[in-house]
Order: structure tokens, then C-alpha cells, then sequence
């Protein structure tokens, strides 16, 4: 079944973004739009917000559930394969790399707090707190260069991929 013949079926539906509609629950009595209705891969994706249940709505609209789902051919009687994701290492990298940027700030102010602490001044229970946080800290530290590694890796992947296709390219 097609969005167009899905929401033709529906009362007082309004557009609310790409591929996103609110309308009438068919299962309720409903004043305002409640039904959350948007395009998935290949099907329509539906949720009402007073809790009906999806089976209910479609049984509502004289439908099956399986009419959420669109009609694509499938060659031999099996679905496609789907296509493996390309993964950006350069784009991973850079996220890696705030990752650890963001432990180390957080290291610095860490140890910047610490050493601003007058120690004799504080009771055990604040004592153990900021012993806490010095070990928190140090974790911070270990898992900033984890990430930094990973993002080296990646980038080098990418590096070397890229270098591999244009060489394949020449030969």
C-alpha cells in the first residue's frame, strides 16, 4: 500500500515534516490529531499517543497489518540483500577525536580543582569524593588515548584504502 492511499483513509491529517503526518485515530474518539504516522523503508511506520495498538488502528481502516508493508517485487521469491553500509573512517576519526579532546578537558578541570583544594580543610567523606574524581581523572586520561588510537587506526585505514584505490585506478 502507498503513504497516498494510507492517509486517504485517515481524517484531519496535516503534514508535519518529510515523510511525517499526524491525523484522527480511527480507534477513539480522538478531538485532536493523535496518530503519529511516517515513512519507514519500505512500510509505514504508525503510533498513537493515547496507547491504541497498531493492530487495532490498521482492523480500524479495514487493513491488515501487512499492508503497512509496500508490495516491492522480490526477484526468485527472495528480498534483496541489502547494501553494506560505507563507513567514513575520516568522518569517525574527527568524532573520535572530540571524544578524547572532551575526557581531556575534563581532566584539566579535574586537576585544576584539585589543585585549588586545601586538603586538611575538608572531611573524610569530601576527602573520598575528590579521590574519586582524581581516579575518575585518570580513567579520563586512559580512555582519551584509547580514542585518539582509534582515530589513528581509522584515518590510517582510510589513508591506505585510498591509496590502494588509486593505485588500482593507474594499473
Amino acid at each position: 500500500m502507498t503513504m497516498t492511499d494510507f492517509l486517504s483513509r485517515l481524517d484531519s491529517v496535516r503534514a508535519r515534516g518529510t515523510g511525517r503526518w499526524v491525523a484522527r485515530c480511527p480507534v477513539h474518539q480522538d478531538a485532536s490529531p493523535s496518530l503519529s504516522i511516517a515513512e519507514g523503508a519500505g512500510r509505514i511506520l504508525i503510533h498513537c499517543f493515547a496507547s491504541c495498538e497498531s493492530t487495532d488502528i490498521v482492523a480500524a481502516l479495514s487493513l491488515t497489518m501487512a499492508d503497512l508493508f509496500s508490495d516491492a517485487p522480490t526477484p526468485h521469491g527472495h528480498r534483496p540483500a541489502p547494501k553494506p553500509v560505507k563507513i567514513d573512517r575520516i568522518t569517525l576519526a574527527f568524532r573520535f577525536e572530540l571524544a578524547a579532546l572532551d575526557r581531556r578537558l575534563r581532566v584539566e578541570r579535574i586537576i585544576a580543582a584539585g589543585k585549588a583544594l586545601n586538603i586538611s580543610s575538608l572531611s573524610d567523606t569530601e576527602l573520598d569524593r575528590a579521590l574519586m574524581y582524581a581516579a575518575q581523572a585518570q580513567t579520563d586520561v586512559e580512555r582519551a588515548k584509547l580514542c585518539e588510537s582509534v582515530a589513528d587506526n581509522l584515518r590510517l585505514k582510510a589513508f591506505t584504502a585510498r591509496d590502494y584505490a588509486r593505485k588500482e585506478r593507474i594499473a
